[in-house]
């Protein structure tokens, strides 16, 4: 049997992990002495209510050492095969430790593939090794492969209300920041090979949300999957995107809509709104 673990960041729920037949590790939210596990203690409502009511910023924490020995230890001595997929080894340290336990347990069929994403994002790669997982016609090797290629053709184009969560959060320069700051001024980001980087900023919801719009039109999307869009808290400025994408491209065919969770939510703050889709696949 071929096990598949995610990290809570992926934004898949409890629920739907057990429907999908996966397993989602919790990463933690703490505000202040209190420690929450990300959609087990606390859901996304419940965590922007208290974000807004916070004295200082939460912060997160990487799962158990715990949560992966175990796992390892239980599938090597069962003899079946594991995928781990954590969060972007450049935003955390999840992945880095990940793969010192799976060393230390001595067990080839441990396949660790390093995300370089978060959110919407690594939900779709996630879904992805679920699809390939089903189909039954690849190895944990093949499928880790197969993964590292797929996740170059995940993208995410989004709008922050401020770069100041980012920014406290260690995800983004100071000089960066300062963009944030300006009195009106709405970053956009994307996380280009497993980092968030500032790519543009505008002044006002509608004209950031316009050059939203006009970038998509840079990529060669596949509509063998969905959009998604994702949201923290403020669900009307997503809905302005989708009205403004549906007006400029017509029907979007399938989309998914996502709240933002917990561990994210702490990095992006409320606000935020963004795009994920994949791009074709190019043959060289």
């Amino acid at each position: 049997m071929l096990r598949i673990v995610a990290d809570s960041s992926c934004d898949i729920t409890q629920v739907e992990a057990k429907k999908l037949n996966i397993e989602v590790i919790p990463l933690s939210v703490n505000f202040g002495n209190d420690t929450y596990k990300d959609g087990i203690d606390i859901t996304a409502d419940k965590f922007y209510e208290m974000l807004l009511q916070a004295k200082e910023l939460p912060t997160t924490s990487q799962p158990n050492p715990l949560e992966f020995i175990e796992r390892f230890e239980e599938v090597k001595k069962s003899g079946d095969s594991m995928l781990v997929i954590p969060i972007s080894s450049k935003m955390a340290g999840t992945y880095g430790n990940a793969c010192l336990y799976r060393n230390e347990s001595d067990y080839s069929e441990i396949e660790i593939v390093d995300s370089l994403n978060t959110i919407s994002m690594m939900r779709c790669l996630v879904l992805e090794a679920v699809k390939k997982r089903d189909e039954g016609k690849m190895n944990v090797h093949e499928l880790a492969d197969y993964l590292r290629a797929f996740t170059k053709r995940i993208k995410l184009i989004a709008m922050v209300d401020t770069l100041e969560y980012l920014h406290k959060g260690g995800r983004l320069s100071g000089t960066a920041r300062v963009v944030g700051t300006i009195l009106n001024i709405k970053p956009l980001i994307s996380v280009v090979d497993g980092e968030v980087r500032l790519i543009d900023k505008k002044p006002g919801v509608n004209k950031a949300i316009e050059q939203l719009v006009k970038d998509l039109k840079d990529y060669d999307i596949d509509t063998n999957y969905p959009l998604v869009f994702s949201y923290s808290m403020n669900p009307d400025r997503m809905n302005m995107l989708i009205e403004r994408l549906k007006a400029d491209r017509g029907d979007l065919g399938n989309y998914e809509i996502r709240s933002i969770g917990p561990v994210v939510g702490t990095h992006v703050g409320p606000g935020a709104s963004a795009i994920t889709f994949v791009v074709k696949e190019k043959f060289e």
